[in-house]
């Protein structure tokens, strides 16, 4: 445990590297970047960067404006230089599935593809040949049923509605959230994802297949993909 935490902090840390002064960065969601943003605050703070921000989570914005970073909402910034998150597998094609941890990936896709560069910071156990964990989808209520028998017929996966004690869990956003745990490993991924998205109701899902960076924390370091 204690070498993950180093690795993701190797991680992070080697992204604050990326942030200029006057940058609107994103701050992503999960443990690897809440500790971007801890750093970012550091380093914000000592330079006098003069960031603005927009959040992928009403948990990153709290620890963002505690630590002093300034924060906007998406919709008050034309662009977003650069964008930093997590994510929960990375294949070597670098794409990604995310949300297992803070179900924040709709707001985490809109930032993240919005911005100009999109790093990924992860410790090395997040790396794997092919995407095989579940996809994540973010769906509105009244459609979930129909979304269910549409992922049903369409796909060979074990698919149910994510619940929370017994009741279905709700995102920050009021959606819902189903998982489609494949039977064999993801195959373009990027058709996939958009195959995804065009079922009526489906808001965002947890493949990521936009170009990015990867920052993989090691034990002495990092290597970047």
């Amino acid at each position: 445990m204690k070498e993950e935490i180093n690795q993701k902090e190797n991680a992070a840390k080697e992204a604050v590297k990326y942030i200029k002064k006057g940058n609107i960065v994103g701050l992503g969601s999960g443990s690897t970047a809440e500790l971007f943003v801890k750093f970012l605050a550091e380093k914000n703070k000592k330079e006098k960067l003069d960031l603005t921000c927009v959040s992928t989570s009403d948990k990153t914005t709290g620890k963002a404006i505690d630590l002093g970073l300034r924060v906007v909402g998406l919709d008050s910034v034309k662009k977003i230089d650069i964008a930093v998150d997590g994510a929960d597998q990375v294949n070597n094609k670098k794409e990604l599935l995310k949300g297992m941890g803070a179900y924040a990936f709709l707001k985490e896709k809109r930032i993240d593809y919005k911005a100009k560069k999109f790093i990924v910071i992860i410790d090395e156990k997040k790396l794997s040949e092919e995407l095989t964990e579940e996809i994540l989808i973010e769906v509105e209520p009244a459609m979930t049923h129909s979304i269910l028998l549409k992922l049903s017929d369409s796909f060979d996966a074990e698919i149910v509605q994510v619940s929370q004690k017994c009741m279905p869990l709700e995102t920050e956003n009021k959606n819902y959230v189903i998982s489609m745990q494949l039977h064999s490993p993801i195959k373009n991924a990027k058709e996939l994802e958009k195959k995804i998205d065009l079922i009526h109701g489906v808001k965002a899902n947890g493949l990521f297949t936009k170009d990015c960076t990867i920052i993989i924390g090691t034990k002495n370091g990092t290597k970047t993909m």
